[in-house]
């Protein structure tokens, strides 16, 4: 059966598309939040597994963890800097999310991926540091780790926290009012009768 020329299943076909993009857009935000964030740990989880304890020196196998390390950091660090585009990117995660029908996941995203895409490198950072590696948030001091001058990529760890803290309660207030307005939204809802059937329900009495 089709109406205005346009098959009927091909309308009933919309939301579930609709649907896919919204989560489409979703996946992208969570990975430009968190995938760098990934990608620092993945060299933390090479430098576990190849025994490479931090350290001035290089590794033994002749991996270039160092450099690595501090590119993974640089790129890491580039979004949580600007607080503004971090949350903007975690409000889109979270509108996504409502399109895609998943309200509960989309209000954690606000509470969760901007803390995360700070707290994931900062750990990362802290988990490298020996004696004589001195991380402030003065930016005094260069620690060589796995022979490469880590510079800054170390010393923005110590401003994690208070980053967090400037932006904490903007976005706990923001997943407040979008999880509300998002749950209200997804709430089934009931069919109106037709105005035809109401008048054949109104003669029968």
């Amino acid at each position: 059966m089709s109406w205005l020329g346009q098959p009927m299943h091909e309308f009933d076909e919309l939301p579930t598309r609709k649907r896919h993009y919204a989560a489409y857009v979703w996946l992208i935000c969570v990975l430009a939040l968190l995938g760098p964030s990934l990608a620092v740990w993945g060299v933390r989880g090479l430098a576990y597994a190849t025994h490479c304890a931090p350290g001035p020196d290089a590794c033994s196998g002749g991996m270039p963890l160092g450099p690595l390390l501090r590119q993974a950091l640089g790129i890491a660090w580039m979004l949580p800097a600007n607080s503004m585009l971090l949350i903007t990117i975690a409000v889109a995660a979270t509108v996504a999310g409502f399109f895609a029908r998943r309200p509960l996941i989309s209000a954690l995203c606000l509470l969760v991926l901007p803390i995360a895409a700070l707290v994931l490198p900062m750990l990362a950072v802290y988990s490298a540091i020996y004696p004589g590696c001195q991380v402030n948030v003065d930016g005094v001091g260069d620690c060589m780790l796995w022979g490469e001058k880590m510079g800054m990529s170390f010393h923005t760890a110590a401003s994690a926290p208070w980053i967090i803290y400037g932006f904490a309660p903007y976005s706990f207030a923001l997943a407040l009012m979008l999880g509300l307005l998002g749950w209200f939204f997804s709430q089934p809802r009931t069919a109106r009768p037709h105005a035809t059937a109401r008048m054949r329900r109104w003669d029968d009495r």
